[in-house]
This record gives C-alpha cells, sequence and structure tokens, in this order.
C-alpha cells in the first residue's frame, strides 16, 4: 500500500500539499528591504517568545510592530513595537511601548516611551542605546553611553558591544542561518567602575530578528538570568 504522503498526492491539490507535515513549509522572513536586516522593522510583524527564569518560571512575550508615529517636538519619526507579557517576571513590565530608530548606522532602542490621544510620541526617556549595527560584520566592536531618563543627573550608564558569526542556529520556532551574536555588556557606575551590571548574549537571524537572548544580573548574590527563545513569528 502506497505511504501517506502518496495517498495524500490523490487526495489534495498541489497548493493544499504544500501546507501539510509531508513538505518542508520555509519560515516566515520579512519581505521587502525587510528581508536583508537582522532587526526588520516590520508593520503587523509579530514575534513570540517564551522566557525563562531558572527552571520553573515561564511566561510568554508577544512583539507586535506597530509602524512609524510621529514623535513630539522633533521632525524624526520613531517606530513603534507593542510589547505584551502574559505573567510577571523579575524586572519586567506586563505591557508597553518600546521605539526604534536608526540613528548614525545603528538600530537604536528607546525604552521609555507613550502614545498621546494624538497619536504622536513622547520620548520621556534618554536617547536609547545602539544595539545593532545596520549592516553588522563579524569581529566589530562599539561603545555607547545612555541615560534611562533624560536629565535624570545620574551619570548614565555605557555599553560595550561586539559581533560574532554563528550562520546556522535552530531555537523553538524552527532553524534559521545567517545567525550573528551580539555580545553586550552594560556597565553602572552605581553598581562598578570595572565589572558589567548585565551581561547579555543576543542572537539575530537576518530577515527575522532576534532569535534567542540571553541576559545575566551580575548584582545579584545568586546568579541571575532571563532567557528568551522565539516560539514563532509571522510577517503580514
Amino acid at each position: 500500500m502506497a505511504g501517506h504522503c502518496v495517498a495524500l498526492l490523490l487526495l489534495v491539490t498541489p497548493l493544499l500539499l504544500g501546507s501539510g507535515g509531508c513538505a518542508s513549509v520555509p519560515l516566515p522572513h520579512a519581505p521587502g528591504a525587510g528581508a536583508r536586516a537582522y532587526f526588520p522593522l516590520q508593520t503587523g510583524g509579530h514575534w513570540s517568545y517564551e522566557l525563562r527564569t531558572g527552571f520553573f518560571t515561564r511566561t510568554r512575550l508577544e512583539m507586535i510592530g506597530r509602524g512609524e508615529r510621529d514623535v513630539r517636538d522633533s521632525d524624526e519619526g520613531l517606530f513603534v513595537m507593542e510589547e505584551q507579557l502574559s505573567g510577571r517576571i523579575y524586572g519586567l513590565e506586563p505591557s508597553g511601548l518600546v521605539g526604534y530608530r536608526v540613528t548614525d548606522g545603528f538600530v537604536t532602542r528607546i525604552a521609555a516611551i507613550e502614545q498621546k490621544s494624538d497619536g504622536r510620541i513622547h520620548i520621556f526617556g534618554g536617547e536609547g542605546m545602539s544595539f545593532l549595527p545596520v549592516d553588522p560584520q563579524a569581529g566589530q566592536t562599539w561603545t555607547d553611553d545612555t541615560e534611562v531618563f533624560s536629565q535624570s543627573g545620574s551619570r548614565g550608564q555605557r555599553w560595550k558591544s561586539e559581533i560574532e558569526s554563528v550562520g546556522h542556529m535552530r531555537v523553538s520556532a524552527g532553524a534559521f542561518d545567517d545567525v550573528i551574536l551580539v555580545r553586550s555588556q552594560q556597565f553602572d557606575p552605581a553598581f562598578s567602575e570595572t565589572e558589567p551590571l548585565h551581561s547579555y548574549e543576543d542572537y539575530y537571524a537576518r530577515g527575522v530578528g532576534l532569535i534567542r537572548s540571553v541576559s545575566r544580573n551580575n548584582a545579584q548574590w545568586f546568579w541571575q538570568s532571563i532567557e528568551q527563545e522565539l516560539v514563532a513569528v509571522s510577517f503580514p
């Protein structure tokens, strides 16, 4: 008797077969210019992650691209992502908006923003942190000085980052090619002048974005880490 896949060929059209279990369905990638980016800013893009702290704490993080928004008192726009957590987790808010813009060849993340009733964005934090070059290359390094809240009077924080080439990598969402690793250290003078407060390992796939992240809090007396892994992604 013929196998299951042959039987399916007799019962369904080739189009339906392409979405069945006998054929390999390619993983979604951002369309257009976003297909070449390691952090595609795509309106309607939807990234689902599992967040883990230790062996027992699990929660889901949903990131949805909401598109470009005008910024109050500025000629520059901001790409807005909505982030939603399914439950409480150490150090993170359950929901909120995060802004992204490209500045001086880097993708910059601005965490402290809010959307006003007129649809414009108010930035009440600093200028953000440059976390990824637009054209990242293995061996590339950079530093960035940031301020969490503008005009706070604090000394701010310094970031040191470097890029490694990973190539092929598998996570819960599937297997990805053309993956890079960004290793970052966050220095806070209130903690130490020489030792990083937080350390990060962020893996990005071209045309997809962040697929895995591991962050470590070095201020804890015990080893505190948060793992973030992509479980699903879709683009309009």
